[in-house]
């Protein structure tokens, strides 16, 4: 009988291949770059350009996060509940804008859009995560008054603007987005999602973008005078018009959120976790 200890069977590799990270990096890339072209570009060129590649950018994520599922894991459901969330947002920013330019809707301006059924698509994007990181990982303990501490934070803006306009409709989707908002950031942190870099970085630039443009259609609509001027372009842009840079924001959040979950997941799959 051989006593010899046999060697420990080395880790299984990640079977994330590095061309899918590779392609949401340039994402990542193209976004700068499309984001330095407001300043050069017609706005309703830009705002239907931004558009298209915002929704380009999360079918990609969503078939990365789909094929992942079924190719390059065993089966974990943070990645399918991923793949449904980048689906329904691709879904809504394609009625969103679409309904932004019929007739009715057209003279009605673009801030009628924000009270429509997209902005809960919108919203779904992060309750969709939220749903992930809590079916995907317990609960860690945290001190018990964090949750309240955030729940101050994020109210605090949208309280402020109650005070001084009163609640409209548009103000209430502005409560609720900041309210969805500060839910995602906790079960983030109390779920440990905030380890993985990328992923944090994600959560945390597509949390700022949506409360970026829940204040553009509800502030900045009001303030269409107040402008700055655009460097080395010799004309000045609307600061509500500039919010568009939300757009390459987002797409920026989507390749860093499937980038830590492939990070995430290829951890897990070497470490041998349970789906």
């Amino acid at each position: 009988m051989d006593d010899d200890p046999r060697p420990a069977p080395a880790p299984a590799k990640s079977q994330i291949p590095m061309w899918a990270k590779y392609l949401l990096w340039a994402i990542v890339a193209l976004t700068v770059i499309f984001g330095a072209l407001i300043a050069v570009t017609p706005l309703a060129l830009y705002r239907f350009a931004g558009h298209c590649f915002e929704a380009a950018a999360a079918l990609i994520c969503m078939a990365m996060c789909a094929y992942a599922y079924l190719r390059w894991s065993r089966r974990r459901i943070i990645l399918l509940l991923a793949a449904f969330a980048f689906g329904e947002y691709a879904l809504a920013t394609i009625f969103w804008y679409l309904f932004s330019l019929l007739p009715v809707t057209e003279n009605l301006g673009r801030p009628f859009v924000f009270t429509t059924v997209a902005e809960l698509s919108f919203l779904g994007f992060m309750v969709f995560f939220i749903a992930a990181f809590q079916i995907e990982q317990e609960k860690e303990p945290t001190h018990p008054l964090l949750p309240w501490l955030f729940l101050a934070l994020f109210l605090a803006i949208p309280l402020i603007v109650i005070g001084e306009y009163g609640f409209t409709l548009r103000i209430v989707m502005l409560l609720v987005r900041f309210l969805v908002v500060e839910q995602l950031i906790v079960v983030t942190i109390d779920h440990g999602f905030f380890r993985y870099s990328l992923l944090w970085t994600g959560i945390c630039v597509r949390c700022l973008a949506a409360m970026l443009y829940g204040l553009r259609e509800t502030l900045l609509v009001y303030y269409t005078s107040w402008t700055i001027p655009l460097p080395g372009a010799g004309a000045a842009i609307s600061v509500y018009d500039l919010a568009s840079l939300i757009g390459p924001l987002i797409i920026a959040s989507f390749s860093l959120i499937v980038l830590g979950l492939f990070d995430y997941v290829a951890l897990q799959e070497m470490t041998g976790s349970p789906a």
